[in-house]
């Protein structure tokens, strides 16, 4: 269609030169609005380019600064272990901060809520609404720079051109380029084999977030980009001109095809739609990404626009991220002789524990998590779990030449090999309601199946350098602790980490839900070296008989712990540097982290959480 009309706009300025009356029946104005709705005519691509560099130039020198902060406290920590594993119990040096500016940033910035003490917990219109979650103080402010710097760089326009059309040109050439540039960020942060998090060691949670934002600049930016060249084309030829565009153009009728999934992604995507139907939304999300990428790749190719490259850029990071894993679903899922198996068991408190039978040998780290995937029940969508338990593999013969302590390799603070790994799954809906229905209605409430395990992912603090270390643990979230615990009392009686002092403090409903790490914990508690560095604080919140303490190490509490009152306590009497980490619910976590903040400043504390807030 426009290239029908550009002969006949050539007609009109070779006669208007000739006769000026001529242009009275020819609406030159329409057809100098018209030409800045096709190709690059008033796009500002020495402009567009010079934001995209800059911005790139940003993001590079923001990953550079905070791989240099990373490095400096990976330093820092390791040099601490190092000093204290030949005289664990002297740690004052490291008890107390050096710094003033470090820990108040930790405090009011980086370790902070944005607002009061909410953070993990789901920021609720209603009962029946769920909004999702509100970004930390430091994650807010990241995030309003990045949208602030977009919608400075779509302001900057050429205001002053007095050409009708030119504006609104400039403006489609900036968000189109923007908003291909933006789905860069936007596709390696979905990742979850993104190179960013073992290397900066940010956890995929916080990458996770990033990615729902970007996604949403990228896709206002697309469907700005869309209305723009609707806008100028309309007001040129009609709204006939519109239609006719997407219908014969194939360039326009693939960056519509692109736009549209981009708006039903935005639509689907949000809050209270993906929280209630996660399964669902995940295929869907994925079919709509891939119309979204065809549909932008042949927009651009068509135009032979410059942004090509990146969406080869964007087609490598997915290639290779799904090449990895399906290599992890390979590599410990399949043998010629057999695949890996799965024996699910039904717990008390609607839990069940899934027992992996791995055909390869994997390494496992405390505080790691892997996402099952059970094709018989889950279809094509895997969850993530934390490990709960990986009890050794047998030794080969030439690391049973080494020296071995309960069966294990002694080989300081390197992972550990198993066969097997446990996992304790709460019921909610979807594959894990599915998995404790069917165990609990199955013989000896236990069922088998085959499925797979991509991982582990996460495990990037290491706790060996401090002498103090508090876990809490909400629920099923001391899925998340089990594995320190034995790797700390391991490495105190080793002399191989800093730890003098370790306590969990976990809260459960009721005493039942002890049954779900029942044997690790009894097998925890007969570590040597245990009773001198391990207390555990059991807090049952509805205790069914009355509770007794037969142990001084272990004791057991009715009702809900006072969060403040044992981090208080704790730090005064700490040993060196301490950690405090949590995992379990979001009111949960969000009391440990509104009472540790305030010991930010008084000593040597960090705080460590562990979320999965998809």
């Amino acid at each position: 269609m426009f290239e029908q009309l550009r002969p006949r706009r050539v007609e009109v300025e070779r006669r208007a030169n000739v006769d000026g009356d001529f242009l009275k029946g020819w609406d030159a104005d329409a057809f100098d609005t018209l030409k800045f709705s096709y190709g690059l005519t008033g796009v500002d691509q020495v402009g567009n380019f010079l934001w995209v560099d800059t911005f790139l130039y940003m993001l590079a020198g923001m990953a550079i600064c905070l791989l240099v902060l990373r490095i400096a406290n990976m330093w820092w920590r390791h040099n601490r272990h190092l000093s204290v594993m030949s005289n664990p119990s002297r740690q004052d040096f490291f008890a107390t901060n050096h710094t003033s500016w470090w820990p108040w940033l930790n405090r009011y910035v980086l370790a902070a809520p944005l607002w009061k003490k909410k953070h993990n917990t789901p920021f609720q219109i209603s009962s029946a609404i769920d909004n999702g979650t509100l970004p930390g103080r430091w994650h807010t402010i990241m995030l309003i720079v990045y949208c602030a710097l977009n919608v400075a760089w779509c302001c900057i326009l050429p205001w002053g051109d007095e050409r009708d059309g030119a504006v609104i040109a400039a403006l489609r050439g900036r968000t189109g380029t923007l908003a291909a540039l933006n789905l860069i960020p936007t596709v390696l942060f979905a990742l979850r084999n993104n190179p960013l998090i073992t290397l900066l060691q940010v956890s995929y949670d916080d990458f996770n977030l990033f990615h729902r934002w970007c996604a949403r600049v990228t896709i206002l930016e697309a469907l700005v980009h869309t209305v723009s060249w609707m806008v100028n084309t309309s007001r040129g030829a009609g709204w006939d001109a519109v239609l006719a565009g997407i219908r014969d153009e194939e360039s326009y009728t693939w960056g519509m095809v692109g736009s549209a999934c981009f708006l039903f992604i935005g639509i689907q995507a949000w809050s209270p739609i993906r929280h209630a139907f996660y399964e669902t939304f995940l295929n869907i999300h994925r079919i709509t990404v891939i119309g979204a990428l065809v549909g932008l790749y042949l927009h651009l190719e068509r135009h032979g626009l410059p942004q090509i490259p990146w969406m080869h850029l964007i087609v490598v990071f997915w290639a290779g991220e799904w090449i990895i894993r399906l290599f992890m679903i390979w590599y410990y899922g399949f043998k010629l002789s057999r695949k890996s198996a799965i024996k699910v068991e039904a717990m008390p408190g609607e839990a069940v524990r899934v027992t992996i039978d791995l055909v390869r040998p994997w390494h496992s780290r405390p505080g790691c998590h892997v996402h099952l995937w059970v094709p018989g029940m889950s279809q094509l969508t895997s969850h993530p779990f934390s490990v709960a338990w990986a009890p050794p593999a047998s030794p080969t013969s030439k690391e049973m030449t080494l020296p071995t302590l309960e069966g294990q390799v002694l080989a300081p603070n390197a992972p550990a090999k198993a066969n097997q790994i446990s996992l304790i799954c709460r019921a909610r809906t979807g594959l894990t309601r599915k998995m404790y229905e069917r165990a609990a209605n199955s013989p000896n409430e236990t069922f088998s199946t085959f499925g797979f395990i991509e991982g582990p992912y996460g495990g990037h603090h290491s706790l060996d350098s401090y002498g103090t270390v508090l876990l809490f643990a909400g629920g099923v979230g001391i899925t998340h602790q089990v594995m320190y615990l034995k790797h700390l009392i391991a490495g105190f009686h080793r002399s191989t980490t800093a730890t003098q002092k370790l306590v969990l403090i976990w809260t459960v409903p009721d005493a039942e839900s002890l049954e779900w790490v029942r044997p690790w914990m009894d097998e925890i508690l007969r570590m040597p070296g245990r009773k001198q560095v391990l207390r555990v604080k059991l807090f049952i919140t509805r205790p069914k008989a009355p509770l007794h303490n037969n142990s001084e190490t272990v004791k057991m509490f009715a009702g809900r712990p006072k969060t403040a009152t044992l981090i208080e306590e704790e730090c005064r009497t700490r040993v060196g540097a301490m950690a405090v980490t949590v995992c379990g619910s979001g009111p949960f976590a969000d009391d440990v982290r509104a009472a540790v903040r305030p010991v930010l400043t008084e000593g040597s504390v960090d705080f460590i959480e562990e979320a999965f807030t998809y």
